[in-house]
Parts: C-alpha cells; structure tokens; sequence
C-alpha cells in the first residue's frame, strides 16, 4: 500500500511539473502551465518571451528600465535636438511598467521580499546584465543561494558578457524555449538572428585594408577626469563583434575592460577611420561629436573631418547583448565597409528584422526604430 502511495506521489509530481536544465547543469523542477515568472534580465529573456508568444506570463521584474523614459536635450553650437527612447520591451508592453520591481532603482541591489510578496511559479535569472553582473563571483553565488532559499524554481543563464561567447545565447534560448515545449521555435529565432552575423562575415572575410575604429562612449562628466570619453579594451565582446565578426580593427590596441578612459590627446594617438557612439551614460548622436561645444577639441579627428561617425542604436541597461545585437553589427559593418554594404538600406532592414523578432506589423516596427533611435539610418 505504501509503495502505491509513493508511486502515486511521484506521478503526480511528473504530471504536475517538468523538468528543465539550465546553464549551471543544474536539473529545475518547474510547474506546468505557469501563469507568474519573475524576471532578472533587461530585455533579453523578456524578448525571447515576446517571440514565443509568452510575455504575457511575467508578472515580476527586475530591471528599472524597463520603467523608465528617457529624453535627452544635446546642445550643439547653435542649436539643440532632444532626443527620447525607451528599451524595446517597455515599448511593446508598456503594462511592464506596472509590475513590482524587485531591485533598487540604482541596480544590483535585490529586493527579497518584494519579490517573494509576488509570488512568482518561476525566477529566470540572467548573469551578466546590469542587475546581477557575474564579475564579483563571491557575490553572485550570494545572490544564487538565496533565491534558491526561497524554494521558487530557479533557472540560471548565463549571458555572453558572463561566458565571453557569443553562441552561448543558443543555450539561452533554446532552455528558455524548453520552458514552454518551444525550444525548435527559440533555436529557429537564434537560427535567424544568427544567419545576420554570418552574413556580414561573408560579405567582409576577404578584405585586407582593414579601418581602424574606435568606440567611444561620450560622457562630458568624464572631463572632471581629464578624460574626454571611454572605450572598450581588445578583452570586450564588442570588440571581438568587431574583429571577429565586422574584420576591422579595434583602434584600441589594448586590454582594460569595457571603461577604458581616454583624454583627448590619447583619442588623436589613436585617429580612427571610424568613430562609434555605444550608449553610454545617456544616448549620444554623432550631431553631439560634430556641434557640441564640449567635443569640439576633437573636431581635427580623421573620422570627424571626413563625417564617419555614427550612432549604435539606443540599448539603455545593456550590459550584456540582448535579442537586437545584429542591427548594431549592421551598422558598424556599413560604417567599416559602405562599398560592401551598399545594397542594404538599415533603416528599412530593422523594419524586417523587428517584424520577425518580435511579430510586430509595420507601424509596430517603425515604432520600434523610433524607440531605438535610428530613423537616421533611412538615410544609410
């Protein structure tokens, strides 16, 4: 009789959950027909819900960005442009911006009991976006053992920031996928995103002169330092996007990490070909490096003389990549190499690539374009 109860309990528990493993190798025990997911991402798994038809189920988040709206007034010599931008998933489901938030505003600082007062059947936890970085390894297997305390499923991603890797988002997808039975739809997205970077690579494997180009992330607070800007070191993911995927040159020669400050001096030894404009504290158009009165010391740069500066599409809290990457890669690949990339127009390519990630209709993804703050490449 017992053994048949025990038996009875175990199927129970089989119908009643199913069992997914996730990036530490780690077998998660996860109820059916979830209804309440708590998030730690700022936009990537919410993306991936989104194309899976999920989003609906999150009900709990962790990213501040996702409720905030940001606008941005940049004075050039005469004149001024205001800019405003959201994260994509805020633009798609404004309703996100109604649900508790279980980090402080500032970031990294998770708030426990708010989010166990959500009661939430699932926390999906992705390492290395600005809420939970990964760096600080001590800190982070913290951060592990006490969600794990509060006896919710976990499933843990780690994000390519974390892994150095960028293929390890097919690992993300394809386990958030397996969440929901949908893991052939998650690696058929991957597949897609996927076919972009393989297109750039064939487009720019043959080249020999290859442009020297730098990443700069302006901050007019920097020149309390001395510096005029940061870039990324050789040891960055965007500068292997930029070596390994685009061909060209990191101008940058050294390690340091993604905040690499530089003075103005430093930014004339290295004389980029191509200038590049990330988000950095704030959105940053090239108008800002060509009109504003605290960037016109760097006005006799070859890259601003001869107007090859441009803007990366607006990621506010993008510490890692997250489902838009391949229109950054674009755009740095047409900027490193216009010849090669004369046939694609950016602007109407991330009118497609927006319907196909998130399966928006027209004015959707040209709302999108909007929200990212790159109508500019209609031009390019």
């Amino acid at each position: 009789m017992m053994r048949y109860l025990v038996l009875c309990l175990v199927l129970a528990l089989h119908l009643w959950a199913i069992s997914v493993v996730d990036m530490r190798g780690k077998s998660v025990e996860i109820p059916q027909n979830l209804t309440k997911i708590a998030t730690i991402s700022d936009g990537f798994v919410e993306g991936v819900l989104t194309h899976l038809g999920e989003i609906d189920k999150v009900s709990a988040i962790a990213s501040w960005s996702f409720k905030r709206d940001y606008k941005y007034i940049i004075k050039g010599k005469d004149k001024e442009r205001q800019y405003a931008g959201l994260n994509t998933m805020k633009a798609l489901h404004p309703w996100l911006n109604d649900l508790p938030c279980f980090n402080s505003p500032q970031g990294n600082i998770i708030n426990y009991e708010t989010l166990i007062t959500s009661k939430p059947e699932l926390i999906i936890l992705r390492v290395g976006d600005c809420t939970v970085g990964g760096a600080d390894k001590a800190a982070l297997e913290k951060t592990l053992s006490i969600l794990e305390a509060t006896k919710i499923p976990l499933v843990v991603l780690y994000s390519p920031t974390y892994t150095k890797d960028l293929a390890t988002m097919k690992d993300e997808m394809r386990i958030i996928g397996d969440i929901f039975g949908k893991s052939q739809k998650a690696l058929a997205l991957y597949d897609y995103i996927t076919s972009i970077e393989k297109m750039v690579q064939d487009r720019v494997k043959n080249v020999v002169n290859k442009p020297n180009i730098l990443y700069l992330g302006l901050s007019l607070a920097l020149k309390k330092n001395g510096a005029s800007a940061i870039t990324y070191g050789l040891d960055t993911p965007e500068s292997w996007v930029l070596e390994n995927i685009v061909n060209a040159k990191n101008a940058f020669r050294q390690s340091g990490g993604s905040r690499v400050m530089l003075s103005a001096e430093q930014i004339y030894s290295l004389n980029p070909d191509v200038i590049l404009l990330p988000t950095y504290n704030g959105y940053h158009p090239a108008f800002e490096i060509y009109e504003s009165e605290g960037y016109s010391n760097l006005n006799q740069l070859k890259a601003i003389k001869e107007q090859r500066v441009y803007s990366l599409p607006w990621t506010p809290m993008n510490c890692s990549r997250r489902l838009e990457y391949p229109l950054e890669i674009l755009i740095i690949a047409k900027a490193a190499y216009p010849q090669l990339f004369k046939d694609i127009n950016i602007g109407e390519f991330a009118l497609e690539f927006y319907k196909k990630l998130y399966n928006v209709d027209d004015d959707g993804a040209k709302m999108l374009r909007k929200t990212q703050l790159i109508d500019w490449t209609q031009q390019f």
